[in-house]
């Protein structure tokens, strides 16, 4: 109903301010596209709250990406940062890859969740899900009424700044099982000091064959 109102003052408008007559089938299209839209919201909104119970990496809702992040450490402290997104078809549409240098784990997992962000701020995705199994950095973003700890919080606070910027956003904590993708690359980032970025036509032997395992899922199985 709310949309149906919206539209005639609208017609309104514009027939009081430019002299344009009202178009009743314009003016049915648009309230049906704009319904059309609002549907499409709630159905991304609701669909991944099913993937919490996966053991294996799902896709997102068509229209959605999801970006997997993860990191992986050596035993001189040294870790690699990595970040894995894919569409709904399960085609990976950039790998996101570099070592990195920080003092605590925590602090690299939050960091690799916050360089995700901005990545897809950067990319223009409008509908994103992100996706890991650092339980500390999702928790607080999952449930805003959750207090970051205290080594990640300005970096929590820097995220949740960020998500304005999309149309939808939801994150995910997820198994280790359903991110080996992301943590393959970050390993394959720890043997070199360069900053890689691989999409479906470069990557390495390792990335694709895990890619390729987890986009079986998005495969209809032939009778």
């Amino acid at each position: 109903m709310t949309l149906v109102i919206d539209e005639i003052w609208m017609s309104r408008n514009l027939k009081q301010f430019s002299n344009i007559d009202p178009d009743a089938m314009k003016a049915r299209q648009n309230i049906q596209t704009r319904f059309n839209e609002i549907v499409k919201v709630f159905s991304l909104a609701t669909q991944p709250l099913k993937e919490l119970s996966s053991k294996t990496w799902s896709p997102p809702p068509s229209g959605c990406i999801k970006l997997n992040v993860n990191v992986a450490f050596q035993q001189d402290s040294s870790s690699a940062l990595a970040i894995v997104a894919r569409n709904h078809l399960g085609e990976v549409l950039s790998i996101w890859a570099k070592k990195h240098h920080s003092s605590s784990p925590t602090i690299a997992e939050a960091e690799a969740l916050y360089w995700a962000v901005n990545l897809a701020v950067k990319e223009g995705w409008k509908s994103v899900i992100f996706e890991g199994d650092a339980k500390n950095c999702f928790d607080p973003l999952i449930n805003p009424d959750l207090s970051p700890e205290w080594l990640t919080h300005n970096i929590i606070c820097n995220i949740r700044s960020l998500v304005v910027a999309f149309d939808f956003v939801y994150f995910c904590w997820v198994r280790r099982s359903c991110n080996s993708a992301a943590h393959v690359a970050a390993k394959f980032a720890l043997n070199s000091d360069l900053e890689y970025r691989f999409n479906k036509g470069n990557l390495p032997p390792s990335l694709e064959a895990v890619c390729r395992d987890d986009s079986l899922v998005c495969i209809p199985v032939s009778l």
